[in-house]
């Protein structure tokens, strides 16, 4: 959940108000969500992007009448010094020639169109511009930075036009360079009249070098800024979209906190669970129970921008009797080389299955009881029956043995099924001995092995003392035995051993049975579930044992784990802490 805040129809941070489809109302919570006005469509992004963001600088006229323009200033500058030292100079010939060749330049710029094939003749442009410089160069002999007027029509043409433009400054350079020498019709006599000839196309080429390699990297640079725009935009578009196609509330938070992206259904949670952006939690926010109220620091946003990530976690989120179920998931998103750049939460409503799961474990326990008060009622006959007449001699033993065993078996299986539906395991905790109660289940499942040719042993030491319900326990130890005798072949065996390692205590239960697959033990503890071997051959079962012995450890602050390969055995291993926490303190586990 995330709090409402105006949002842009592409990232939810940015500023404005929102789109007017969606302030039509709050959307109320229901399997068949409001129809909406559609959003404008994000901008799409083309293959095609990439391809031209390979394109080189822009050469608009626009450009390039910023740099004419700087050109002319530089020459209104010239002017106002000549105006102000030597005014009869702005009449001289060559000035003026050189002012007509820059008004030229100035009025082919702006005609020639910016588009199509005479757009190859702007060229021309800083080329007249350089020669008018020599021009005005050779007007003040006496003002050598004249010269300098060469750098903006060089810039221009280094920069701007490909590499076949390259030669034209140079040659500008030597051009202007030499319009002094043509003029006084004589090549100069000394090295430094030489020098002074060919230090100006010297500082031209390296500048055009310079400028043109430049010019080419920043294109490069610039064609991959825009491939990685392009793929950002591209991807910013396609997790907006897949944020609104789920039918899940999606957020994304930045490593401060702030708030990326969300969708639509995240402000029917929040508005739902009365969310509170300073807090950012719900005031009307449950745990699985659908009674007690989470704390801020418990709700999903809260966790997860502290750095937890979690996955099916059950909450109830509304006022009691507009609750929605919400299975809230939590991760943290790093780049390829670990670089945290934020936080999703997930928020999927599974309000019609939590029902339907709440109305089967109703069923199944309202059947249960209804079956086990006539089945009560069959098996105590049974003994009066056993009790009051030799059946022996009657020929009915072997009939009513069969009757006794199987209403026994149906009557275990009602209690399981209401065991399972219990929503707490409870246990009574009080001193018991572990090592006791595993040679009695051991003993008690002797018969059943050796009618199935199954080796049991016990290999416990002689007190094992803890803090536990000792019925309840028996009940584990019954499960995984009666389970490791069921799916073991004639011949094998099974073994329970129990140890001590510090503050805990370990039961082992292992067979030499069929095994259990990967995909399968994933599964193992869920109520109902049966791997598929064991369907296979329609073996009995309802698949309520192992979850009732994870709800039995789990309510002693121990936890349950199977080791097991296909044909090659199983090994059930609970552990167990020897004392229970009491009130206040941590848990063991």
């Amino acid at each position: 959940m995330a709090q409402r805040q105006p949002q842009d129809p592409r990232f939810r941070d940015r500023g404005g108000a929102r789109p007017a489809s969606t302030q039509s109302g709050p959307a109320r919570p229901g399997p068949a969500r409001p129809a909406v006005a559609p959003r404008p469509a994000p901008p799409t992004v083309g293959i095609a992007v990439p391809a031209a963001a390979a394109a080189p600088l822009p050469r608009t006229n626009h450009l390039f009448a910023g740099a004419q323009f700087a050109f002319i200033a530089s020459i209104l500058m010239l002017g106002l010094y000549i105006g102000l030292t030597s005014t009869w100079t702005l009449l001289e010939p060559d000035f003026l020639i050189g002012l007509s060749l820059t008004a030229a330049a100035t009025s082919l710029l702006f005609a020639v169109p910016p588009s199509g094939k005479l757009r190859g003749l702007l060229v021309l442009v800083p080329t007249i511009d350089i020669l008018a410089v020599g021009f005005f160069r050779d007007t003040l002999p006496n003002l050598p930075t004249s010269g300098l007027l060469i750098v903006i029509p060089v810039l221009w043409l280094a920069g701007g036009f490909g590499v076949s433009a390259l030669p034209v400054p140079v040659f500008g350079a030597i051009f202007v360079s030499l319009v002094p020498v043509a003029r006084a019709a004589a090549w100069p006599t000394t090295p430094g009249g030489w020098g002074a000839i060919c230090i100006l196309p010297a500082l031209v080429l390296i500048i055009t070098v310079t400028v043109h390699l430049a010019a080419h990297q920043l294109r490069a640079h610039e064609g991959r800024a825009r491939i990685a725009l392009a793929a950002a935009t591209e991807a910013a578009a396609i997790a907006t979209t897949v944020s609104e196609s789920v039918d899940a509330a999606v957020a994304f938070f930045r490593p401060d906190g702030t708030v990326a992206l969300r969708n639509e259904v995240t402000h029917e949670q929040a508005r739902l669970s009365g969310f509170d952006p300073k807090t950012r939690a719900g005031v009307h926010v449950y745990g699985p129970d659908r009674k007690t109220r989470l704390r801020p620091d418990e709700q999903v946003i809260n966790r997860a921008l502290r750095g937890e990530s979690f996955r099916g976690d059950l909450y109830w989120v509304g006022e009691p009797g507009d609750q929605r179920a919400i299975i809230g998931n939590a991760r943290q998103v790093h780049t390829d080389d670990g670089t945290f750049v934020g936080t999703i939460t997930v928020g999927h409503d599974v309000t019609d299955l939590a029902n339907a799961v709440a109305l089967r474990e109703a069923f199944l326990i309202d059947v249960s009881h209804e079956l086990r008060t006539p089945l009560t009622s069959i098996i105590g006959y049974l003994d009066l029956l056993t009790e009051g007449h030799d059946l022996r001699q009657l020929g009915l033993e072997r009939e009513v043995s069969t009757i006794q065993r199987n209403a026994e078996q149906l009557y275990a299986i009602i209690g399981d099924l209401l065991a399972a539906g219990d929503a707490e395991m409870r246990v009574r905790i009080a001193l018991t001995d572990v090592a006791d109660i595993a040679r009695q289940s051991v003993g008690a499942i002797l018969p059943q092995a050796s009618e199935a040719g199954v080796v049991v042993r016990a290999e416990v030491p002689r007190h094992v003392e803890l803090e536990g319900d000792g019925g309840r326990l028996r009940q584990v130890l019954d499960n995984l035995l009666s389970n490791a005798v069921k799916y073991t072949p004639r011949g094998g065996r099974v073994v329970v051993t129990v140890a001590v390692d510090g503050e805990t205590c370990t039961v082992n239960v292992a067979d030499t049975g069929i095994g259990i697959s990967p995909d399968d033990q994933r599964q193992l503890f869920d109520r109902f579930f049966r791997a598929r071997e064991v369907r296979d051959d329609a073996r009995p079962g309802v698949g309520l044992g192992l979850s009732i012995v994870k709800s039995i450890t789990e309510a002693h602050h121990g936890w349950i784990t199977v080791s097991s390969r296909p044909g090659r055995g199983s090994t059930f291993t609970v552990t167990l802490p020897l004392r229970q926490p009491r009130a206040g303190a941590p848990s063991a586990s």
